[in-house]
């Protein structure tokens, strides 16, 4: 009986255990199909990816295909348990292609960073399937097309900056409640700012900068607890800030700079805001006194305050606390009252050891820069304090900063000679200190200041010669000493100077020949040197500086003919060769030259000028412009009556119109009687009308020879000008008792 139980119970169990042994098979077939499909369709994403990749010449993707697990590939991150992708990481491997919308079938991705390559086209709409996204960084690519919407509500950081993205920054953002970082900074996105980002709480970064942003700030942005950092700068906003952004005391950074905001800097803004470190209000409409509080900004590294309308004065003990301030920049705005106290607050500034950067330039401070100006941290690297209203002499200690790399002085009355510690600036890049009254040489020293690419002395009272030292400045690209009274032959080391692309002579006393060694001068796009006493032939070798566009040798004293290699000069858009005394034939080939806008040739004794060779009506309209002034001052623009410095054309417009019938040549008022005599009234009349007539010929004698081709009067203008003037004329003959012989310039006939 025992044995027949055990039987039975056997055969029970039997098919229990083949039961259970189907569904554990089957229950493992199925978990393994899941893994199986989950692992190949994120390996046939990845590869997806990968076929729109043209290039990755770091062969960062080398790894991806089917003799590698892909989550061994590189960029890869797989979950442990079920082996699923969950971050993409390919920043800065040099990628150039599309973004494929198969990245949406990564289901369990929680990072996509694919920032620093060369990413194109749209980012696909297919990245909202990536509903457990977190991170999202596609920055610093060429991405087109508009942003998109209903991201994954995880997402924490979204970082699309340096893109060409289009469209306005979607409302729905602002559901997206765990955002802290929102980076849309250097696009091309339009619309306003969704006030709907007003309820991201979490949010600690917001930069919309350098796009095409309209309207107003929204209020709701004020509403942010948690905001750190907040960058609109470079928009089209407009309006005034709301009161409430300037008391979101967790600010560290306020960038709103280059839009066009308008109102007041809240005088308190130094203590509502006072951990904030970088303030950028500059290039936009505020107005108002500069903000007293901000001397007790004492975290803050970098204040921008400049292109606005603030007036007064600079706090005298603005630097006092800012122990860390790297940048002060408070140009082109209304600061000061050209009184000598107007730069007090340099003295504290001597307290911020870290200082590189201080501009005050384009602003109405005056006096003599105090003596703590050469006190400031030794790491500064530019001083920038050109156009103002500064006096006295240039302080040599400033030519201690050994790492200054620029100094702006020009534009205002500094006087005294150039120091020689000037060559102590050994890292200098850029030196301006054009526009004042320093005299002198120019020291030899300068030939230290090896790293210099930018020279401007121009429009001084320096004198001496150009130091030969000047060869060892093999950076050059812009010298600039014109309206100087610098004499000397211009020194061949110039020649050397290979890197250079303006060089300005004009307006000294230079003499001898234009040395040969600047047709080695291969990158020179404009080279001026009028206005000097300049002999000799012009160097055929100028038809080697290929890149010239402008030409400058007006008002010398070259003599022969136009060289024919100027014909080589395919880019030349200015050649003015006038008051010279050139002479010969006007090469043909300067007709081929098709980028040639003006051309003057006036005032030099060639053959065909007018006729033959080919002029711009610039040129044609200056060389009108100067005939008509002789014709009715009985001078000419060479006499000795203009060696002292004015030209006709300033003599002509500096006497009108009060003193137009003193310059006026006699000889062409010639006197002839009539049969009335008695009319005085009409005689005063016509008196007034000649006078009227001769004011409006000068006139248009002076416009015509303005000395930049593209301000000269247009012709249609001349001819109706000339034909009122005609008029007016004739009408003054009818009743007149003298009649005037008088021709105007341009007419067949004299009208008597």
């Amino acid at each position: 009986m025992l044995k027949l139980m055990t039987l039975i119970s056997s055969s029970l169990l039997i098919p229990k255990i083949r039961l259970f042994i189907l569904v554990l098979f089957f229950t493992t077939a199925t978990k393994v199909a899941c893994r199986l499909s989950n692992e190949t369709d994120h390996e046939l994403a990845l590869l997806s990816f990968k076929e729109l990749i043209a290039k990755h010449p770091l062969d960062s993707l080398s790894s991806w295909n089917n003799s590698l697990d892909h989550c061994k590939w590189e960029g890869v991150w797989c979950s442990r348990k079920h082996q699923r992708v969950v971050v993409l990481d390919l920043r800065s491997k040099s990628l150039r292609g599309t973004m494929s919308p198969f990245l949406g079938n990564l289901s369990f991705l929680r990072a996509l960073y694919l920032q620093d390559n060369r990413f194109q086209g749209i980012i696909p709409l297919e990245l909202n399937r990536l509903f457990r996204l977190q991170h999202l960084n596609v920055s610093f690519n060429a991405f087109q097309g508009e942003i998109p919407t209903n991201l994954s509500n995880h997402l924490t950081v979204i970082d699309f900056k340096s893109n060409n993205l289009v469209g306005k920054i979607p409302a729905s953002f602002g559901s997206l409640s765990k955002l802290t970082y929102l980076n849309l900074y250097t696009n091309k996105l339009t619309g306003g700012i969704p006030p709907s980002l007003g309820n991201l709480t979490l949010l600690r970064l917001v930069n919309l900068g350098m796009n095409s942003i309209t309207g107003t700030i929204p209020h709701s942005i004020c509403r942010l607890p948690n905001i750190s950092r907040f960058g609109i700068g470079g928009n089209k906003l407009s309006g005034t800030v709301p009161p409430p952004l300037y008391n979101m005391s967790t600010l560290t950074q306020l960038i709103i700079v280059n839009n066009q905001l308008t109102g007041s800097l809240p005088q308190d803004i130094g203590l509502t805001l006072p951990n904030l470190m970088l303030l950028s209000v500059a290039e936009n409409q505020f107005w108002g006194p500069f903000p007293v509080s901000l001397s007790n900004a004492s975290r803050m590294r970098v204040l921008e305050l400049g292109q606005n309308n603030l007036s007064g004065p600079v706090p005298f003990d603005l630097g006092s606390k800012m122990k860390d301030l790297l940048l002060l920049n408070v140009v082109d705005n209304n600061l000061g009252s050209r009184d000598a106290s107007d730069l007090r607050f340099i003295d504290s500034l001597t307290n911020c050891s870290n200082l590189q950067v201080l501009v005050f330039a384009g602003n109405g401070f005056g006096g003599v820069l105090p003596a703590s100006i050469a006190n400031l941290s030794s790491q500064l690297n530019a001083l920038i304090a050109e156009q103002n209203q500064l006096v006295g002499a240039i302080p040599v200690g400033i030519f201690n900063y050994v790492n200054l790399a620029s100094l702006y002085f020009g534009r205002n009355f500094f006087s005294g000679v150039i120091p020689f510690d000037i060559g102590k600036l050994r890292n200098v890049q850029i030196l301006d200190m054009r526009g004042n009254k320093l005299s002198g040489p120019i020291p030899t020293s300068i030939g230290n200041l090896t790293r210099i690419f930018k020279l401007n002395l121009d429009n001084n009272n320096l004198n001496g010669t150009i130091p030969s030292s000047i060869e060892t400045m093999f950076g050059f690209q812009t010298l600039d000493l014109s309206h100087n009274f610098l004499t000397g032959p211009i020194p061949k080391a110039i020649g050397l100077l290979s890197t250079l692309t303006f060089m300005k002579l004009a307006h000294n006393s230079f003499t001898g020949a234009l040395p040969l060694e600047i047709g080695k001068l291969n990158n020179l796009q404009e080279l001026d040197v009028s206005d000097n006493l300049l002999f000799g032939h012009i160097p055929s070798i100028l038809g080697n500086c290929l890149k010239l566009e402008s030409l400058f040798l007006q008002g010398n004293l070259f003599q022969g003919s136009i060289p024919p290699s100027f014909s080589s000069l395919k880019g030349i858009e200015i050649l003015d060769l006038s008051r010279n005394n050139l002479s010969g034939q006007i090469p043909k080939d300067l007709e081929a030259l098709k980028s040639l806008k003006n051309l003057n040739l006036s005032f030099n004794n060639l053959a065909e000028y007018g006729i033959g060779g080919r002029t711009s009506k610039e040129g044609d309209l200056y060389s009108y412009g100067i005939l008509l002034l002789e014709m009715l001052t009985g001078k000419k623009p060479t006499d000795e009556f203009f060696t002292g410095g004015q030209s006709l054309h300033e003599f002509c417009m500096l006497a009108l119109p009060e003193r137009v019938m003193e310059i006026v040549d006699s000889h062409i008022l010639l006197e002839e009687p009539t049969e009335d005599e008695n009319h005085a009234q009409n005689e005063k009349v016509r008196q007034a009308k000649i006078r009227e007539c001769l004011i409006s010929l000068a006139r248009i004698g002076i416009a015509c020879s303005i000395e930049s081709p593209g301000e000269r009067m247009n012709i249609k203008d001349v001819i109706i000008g000339l034909t009122a003037i005609k008029d007016i004329f004739l009408g003054a003959g009818i009743h007149g008792r003298r009649q005037p012989r008088m021709r105007i310039a341009g007419e067949g006939t004299s009208q008597e």
